[in-house]
């Protein structure tokens, strides 16, 4: 779970007087939801995960209401359950979150429809993860990116190379017991700047900020969530997230109980359930967080898979 921050629009005055209008406006309201609750917040603190919800946009911080209709027929398919979630406190412990819908909220904004990872008995020992799966149906390794994993980075200023970051390691199964993951690392230092440069890491998902709404104003295709564009932000997807490819090199070098023949079922015959680790649970020192993260846990928006067939 991370803070929200407050930026102005570098597009210039208009663009600067609407923002800070907006910011008044939460502002406003969060106070108002401080006053009315302050006689039922136990002294000392409490979970205000609720109140920050209210204070912004369901689902993020658009004009556009995020729909709970998946808007693909075909292409495109949203891991729609999990296993064995543990429920956390707060507007951010419920894990039907990360598997109900994807509510991006672009570039600079964080979206409020995330769950942030707790231990539960499906994650190694001491970690927090949460594992999701694709209701009877498993995924298939297609040309290219397979599947896609949306959290909840942003940007930090204006600096593309400077973002807010939670990472994930991820990984795959066919079974739920033995798991095949890419090979994570980071390889900057212990500072803030290093922390947020997303050129530090490698096979992770939480790196690229989420683009892609499910809104009446969505003109991303089902395809459009795979293919890569290049502009002012770098190279990524045009919804954002972070895709992995099965028959990438780096596939099958890490994971318990993962093999070459593990790898290569995988590749052939498809998986089942995709578990989502935050790092920093796993090993802190070779993944380390910013100090900015309020409680180290990473926020799972969902994942879609490019194809499914029937278990």
């Amino acid at each position: 779970m991370r803070h929200f921050q407050f930026q102005l629009d570098a597009n210039g005055q208009k663009g600067m007087s609407q923002d800070i209008y907006t910011f008044f406006c939460h502002a406003l309201c969060m106070s108002a939801l401080l006053a009315v609750t302050a006689s039922c917040t136990p002294t000392g603190g409490g979970d205000t995960s609720a109140l920050l919800a209210a204070a912004l946009p369901l689902g993020g911080s658009g004009d556009q209401a995020c729909l709970e209709q998946w808007p693909f027929a075909s292409g495109a398919y949203i891991a729609d359950a999990s296993v064995n979630a543990t429920v956390g406190a707060g507007v951010f412990g419920d894990p039907t979150k990360a598997t109900n819908k994807i509510c991006g909220s672009g570039w600079n904004t964080g979206s409020t429809d995330v769950y942030s990872t707790e231990n539960s008995s499906e994650c190694e020992s001491g970690e927090e993860c949460i594992v999701l799966e694709w209701t009877g149906k498993k995924v298939t390794n297609e040309t290219g990116i397979d599947f896609v994993v949306y959290e909840n980075p942003f940007l930090t200023g204006s600096n593309p190379n400077s973002r807010f970051l939670e990472p994930v390691i991820v990984e795959v199964s066919a079974d739920g017991s033995n798991w095949c993951g890419w090979n994570p690392s980071y390889s900057g230092g212990s500072s803030n700047t290093d922390l947020r440069n997303p050129g530090n890491y490698s096979d992770l998902a939480a790196i690229t900020p989420v683009e892609f709404k499910q809104s009446d104003s969505n003109t991303l295709t089902a395809s459009d969530l795979f293919t890569e564009v290049t502009d002012s932000h770098g190279t990524h997807l045009k919804g954002g997230g972070d895709g992995f490819d099965l028959n990438a090199s780096s596939f099958g070098n890490t994971g318990s109980g993962c093999n070459t023949t593990l790898r290569d079922s995988i590749r052939s015959s498809g998986f089942l359930y995709i578990r989502l680790t935050t790092a920093y649970s796993r090993n802190s020192s070779s993944f380390p967080m910013s100090s900015d993260s309020f409680d180290q846990k990473a926020d799972i928006d969902g994942v879609v898979a490019r194809n499914v067939t029937d278990r």
